[in-house]
């Protein structure tokens, strides 16, 4: 019987390692594409029926970023399995779309109307009034309509009332419309739709929330009305000490990481089932409206979700997807980065020159563009 020399004992180990390299990644490859197909069926599976769709959605841009260095690491390898990754993005292409966008900015005729959607945060937490960032922001950004998310004031001394808030905008903004929860015995919470031009009809929209609300506004443009919609969905609710703990989550005991992460889950997937009720109540809006539409919101969830496939329905076109560039993620927390505010508009409308600034003054980041009807 013949020896092996150590030349071809090397090769066999190295044909071994190469077997089980190439084994393993067509495994977690075939993991990651079933999880990005999974994700896909948030759109249109509610979480009150299954829950973990939401969390795939919620995770979809890692699930993306993962399959595209899958893709090419068999792309490098010359390996047929690049077939993989490529299905799953074929699959799941408008969920992709959604998630980064390639910019394609384009004029179109007719009248133009700026607007900007902003969760401010109640003004950087009630900071004293003297030179507030965000309202000088508001009053600088020069769009026609601005429609704010957590609209706040405090009722104690030295800080922004509601009539110092709306006294500063209505001198660039004299129509609104206002509505607040009570957020606590001396502050208060809510939406508020800003104009340059007339308010002819405005309404609260009545969904299931304890702080949050939605709000329209008919607005006369040019001997036109658009119907502007300004919501702010249930919120995750997670504390600062969750948040914290989240970040440093190896850090931490193990008892305090399940304690953590179980008491996340919970509030997450309540607040999914409470988003999925109020998308049905302003997508049943939505269908009913007979004018153009102007929609704005933060939606405390992201472009792979239930919510947010349910009010863009089959009527309303995603600014950010139109005319949007790369990941476009509006906030700004310190553990995630998700796009989870948006401008839609009505298909008689065309977007242009979608913008997120990137002014600091709250957790979330400013959005606006032009829309032409």
């Amino acid at each position: 019987m013949k020896k092996e020399n150590s030349s071809e004992r090397k090769g066999k180990k190295l044909g071994f390692i190469r077997f089980t390299v190439y084994t393993f990644a067509v495994l977690f490859n075939g993991i990651v594409a079933l999880c990005m197909l999974i994700a896909k069926t948030a759109c249109f599976i509610d979480p009150a029926e299954h829950i973990l769709p939401s969390y795939l959605g919620l995770a979809f841009p890692y699930l993306l970023l993962a399959n595209t260095a899958f893709l090419l690491f068999w792309i490098a390898r010359k390996k047929i399995y690049f077939l993989i990754p490529i299905i799953a993005f074929v699959v799941c292409y408008s969920e992709t779309r959604r998630t980064f966008s390639i910019g394609h900015d384009h004029k179109a005729p007719g009248d133009t109307l700026s607007v900007t959607s902003y969760n401010v945060q109640m003004f950087q937490f009630f900071a004293p009034k003297e030179k507030n960032q965000t309202l000088e922001y508001i009053l600088n950004c020069g769009s026609d309509i601005v429609c704010i998310q957590e609209f706040g004031h405090s009722t104690r001394k030295g800080y922004l009332s509601q009539k110092e808030i709306t006294d500063t905008l209505s001198t660039l903004y004299p129509y609104c419309a206002v509505y607040e929860n009570q957020l606590s015995w001396n502050a208060q919470i809510g939406v508020a739709i800003l104009s340059k031009y007339p308010v002819v009809k405005k309404g609260y929209i009545d969904y299931e929330s304890e702080h949050n609300s939605a709000i329209y506004a008919d607005i006369l443009f040019k001997g036109d009305t658009i119907r502007v919609f300004d919501c702010h969905f249930e919120s995750n609710k997670l504390t600062e000490e969750e948040k914290a703990t989240l970040r440093k989550i190896k850090a931490v005991s193990k008892d305090d990481a399940n304690s953590v992460v179980n008491s996340v889950s919970t509030k997450m997937s309540t607040s999914y089932k409470v988003r999925a009720k109020q998308a049905k109540v302003m997508e049943e809006l939505i269908q009913k409206t007979e004018y153009p539409i102007i929609l704005c919101g933060d939606f405390n969830d992201v472009p792979v979700s239930y919510a947010y496939n349910t009010v863009k329905g089959d009527k309303l076109v995603d600014s950010f997807e139109e005319c949007g560039s790369g990941y476009g993620y509006t906030y700004n927390g310190k553990l995630f980065h998700f796009r989870i505010d948006q401008i839609m508009h009505s298909k008689e409308g065309k977007a242009l020159q979608f913008q997120i600034g990137k002014e600091k003054y709250s957790d979330h980041y400013p959005i606006s563009c032009k829309i032409v009807f």
